[in-house]
């Protein structure tokens, strides 16, 4: 069973709702080891609090958390003790086989970077979703990690996407490049670059490229398993999708009369496989969830966090890019 790195001040409401995950935690016996990362005192009265024996846990020290108004390098530089630096150190150093952190999304990513390095064939990380859609699930990439790509980095996120989806358990997952259109020559200079340069290289790769894609293609999931995108398009899609499915799901409520079973699937998706970004390209499993998250949602992370370390998902990325055919 690994052992996951849990950071209890990262997240609007941390570090109580990161508490109340480690409570739910501990009622689940196929649930992986925890190691905390915050403040010692204050750790072991919130498990307390719980009624939880705080003697069951080791709690790693750290000062403090990145603000969301705050460069997550600059204060990862003046200061190596805040809990996302501890918590990725924890990996790097073997005590731990994955991490997970409910905070500041470019502080998670930074410190990810500098404390286990990045895996060799990928430029940058990117922060990859799993979003459900009517065929299964669809894994989106880039998430928000680079807002800017060049058509290269955008083929080391088909080869790291493609892994992740089988890890996942997704056979045969078919890449699509995320553009305004689906025919030939749609798209701005970026995304016809890339589209040709995926035409080129992922077929002898090994990789299914089914061609371009369109925002709706993911909710539908038929066109492609993987889709791919920059991190500024990609995280701009991912907002508009949780909008959309809180205004229909209020809307649905509010025309049958009740609300409960359309926000019962919401629930159950966030707390599914759905719950967390996996960052992939870096040399350690690192997952960052919803800052908003419920403790169920940050169970869910710490469980992802576990499945893919026991699936082997670094091992296999660095394996899909030293074999890689260019």
């Amino acid at each position: 069973m690994p052992t996951v790195a849990l950071d209890l001040l990262g997240g609007d409401r941390a570090p109580d709702v990161v508490a109340d995950a480690v409570a739910l935690l501990q009622d689940d016996p196929e649930a992986p080891d925890l190691l905390l990362v915050g403040p010692v005192d204050h750790a072991v009265e919130l498990l307390r609090e719980r009624g939880i024996d705080p003697r069951g846990f080791v709690v790693e020290p750290a000062t403090g958390a990145v603000g969301m108004d705050e460069d997550p390098l600059t204060v990862l530089r003046q200061n190596p003790e805040v809990s996302v630096s501890v918590a990725a150190r924890l990996v790097a150093r073997g005590r731990a086989q994955a991490w997970v952190s409910v905070g500041h999304t470019g502080a998670a990513v930074a410190a990810a970077v500098l404390e286990l390095g990045r895996i060799p064939g990928m430029a940058r990380p990117a922060l990859s979703v799993v979003v459900p859609s009517l065929a299964g699930p669809v894994v989106l990439l880039d998430a928000g990690a680079a807002p800017d790509a060049t058509p290269d980095l955008l083929r080391q996120f088909a080869v790291a996407g493609h892994t992740y989806a089988q890890v996942l358990g997704i056979a045969d997952p078919g890449v699509g490049l995320l553009t305004i259109g689906s025919e030939e020559g749609k798209g701005d200079r970026l995304r016809r670059s890339a589209h040709e340069l995926f035409r080129e290289v992922l077929p002898p790769a090994g990789i299914r490229y089914v061609g371009p894609v369109e925002g709706h293609d993911l909710g539908l999931g038929m066109a492609a398993s993987v889709v791919v995108a920059d991190g500024f398009t990609g995280n701009v899609l991912l907002k508009g999708l949780e909008g959309a499915v809180q205004w229909a799901a209020t809307r649905m409520g509010s025309a049958y009369g009740d609300p409960e079973p359309a926000w019962r699937v919401v629930t159950q998706t966030a707390t599914s496989d759905f719950a967390g970004g996996m960052l992939l390209g870096v040399s350690g499993v690192t997952v960052v969830g919803h800052g908003a998250g419920t403790a169920e949602e940050i169970c869910a992370c710490v469980r992802l966090a576990a499945r893919v370390c026991d699936m082997g998902l670094v091992s296999r990325t660095a394996r899909a890019f030293s074999t890689e055919v260019r």
